[in-house]
């Protein structure tokens, strides 16, 4: 099975901040070929691929020699609306690309995926079980998303020991109202979620109630109208406190932080969701779980801890087992995986 990696600009950008690295890593591990279309990155590529010690991979930018090398065609780019991503129609293998947040467009995202025959997309988990947007905007790929985890990058390390560690909450992240970008590219997204004033609501609470709750949480979130803080390190705060918040937001789906908290050594506090289970997290032995939107029972849980820092602890020995299954090299590899089992069914299928 060779695999061609559509137009992978990300390979061209600093790693160290890449939050979806396990990109990087399936490329170097499992692509034979690039199937470039913007021809004047050809020169960086072929340089970057030296320096990686991968220049036995394939550089081509015709739809003949993509048939002729490639048996998978792979997209992690996210946007297939846009020209330079939208996927080909006449590559003859297996396709599969990455939705990524997948609100941006979505009936012109949806369509150039289907005009395509793209057989499968990738999703942070399966969206079309957990989300209603993704369910109306990209039906079709009921039953046809495989699950890509952000996983964590190598600088999420467990660098402070619980022990010296401040036994509260920390709550980091952008907080974006709904309606914050202006034209078409979020009209739909903004028309299904009407009723909604912000994407994380959870992290909009405790910035509304940041005095009421700061003797359990601390946070780093930006109030409104900014919707960024840029001005701390993650990997610092994260290992400075015992518990971070996390949010899966309107689309409810697992944010990077999931998996960069828990490398980190930080037990995960979150609203009950079946999304947590099926990453492997059990409540009071890797996370701590509360009633969605009830919010003393959150705090209620946060304190229990803070005056408990010894069963906390266990529970961050379970927080620590649960996060060595999503470094970028092992969600990379699961990826391979599953690609290679579906390549292989469809093979099988061809031959009867």
């Amino acid at each position: 099975m060779k695999i061609a990696i559509h137009n992978p600009t990300f390979f061209l950008q600093n790693q160290e901040k890449n939050f979806c690295g396990y990109n990087y890593e399936f490329l170097i591990r499992y692509a034979s070929v690039f199937y470039v279309t913007d021809l004047r990155k050809i020169g960086q590529y072929k340089r970057k691929l030296l320096e990686h010690n991968r220049g036995d991979i394939k550089i081509v930018s015709s739809m003949k020699q993509l048939n002729r090398y490639a048996d998978v065609l792979i997209s992690f780019n996210g946007v297939p609306y846009k020209i330079l991503y939208h996927p080909p129609k006449k590559f003859l293998g297996m396709k599969i690309y990455h939705v990524m947040d997948y609100v941006f467009e979505a009936s012109k995202s949806n369509r150039a995926l289907l005009d395509a025959k793209v057989d499968y997309v990738m999703g942070y988990c399966n969206h079309y079980k957990y989300c209603n947007f993704f369910k109306r905007y990209y039906g079709d790929y009921k039953g046809k998303i495989i699950e890509v985890p952000f996983g964590y990058g190598k600088r999420f390390q467990k660098k402070e020991s619980f022990d010296k560690r401040i036994n509260k909450a920390i709550a980091l992240g952008s907080v974006n109202p709904v309606n914050n970008v202006k034209g078409n590219a979020l009209k739909e997204y903004q028309e299904f979620f009407s009723d909604e004033e912000f994407t994380h609501k959870l992290r909009r609470m405790i910035v509304v109630h940041r005095e009421e709750w700061k003797e359990c949480i601390d946070e780093m979130l930006p109030t409104y109208p900014e919707t960024k803080n840029p001005y701390y390190n993650p990997v610092e705060e994260l290992n400075k406190y015992t518990m971070y918040i996390n949010d899966a937001g309107l689309m409810n789906f697992p944010p990077a932080r999931t998996y960069e908290g828990i490398a980190c050594g930080c037990v995960m506090v979150a609203e009950k969701l079946p999304i947590w289970e099926e990453l492997g997290f059990q409540d009071e032995k890797n996370c701590i779980l509360f009633e969605r939107g009830n919010y003393s029972d959150m705090l209620k849980k946060i304190k229990h801890y803070i005056m408990h820092k010894d069963e906390l602890k266990k529970i961050q020995e379970g927080t620590m087992i649960l996060a060595t299954r999503y470094s970028h090299e092992e969600v990379a590899a699961r990826l391979f995986a599953n690609i290679m089992e579906r390549y292989q069914e469809t093979a099988k299928i061809r031959l009867e």
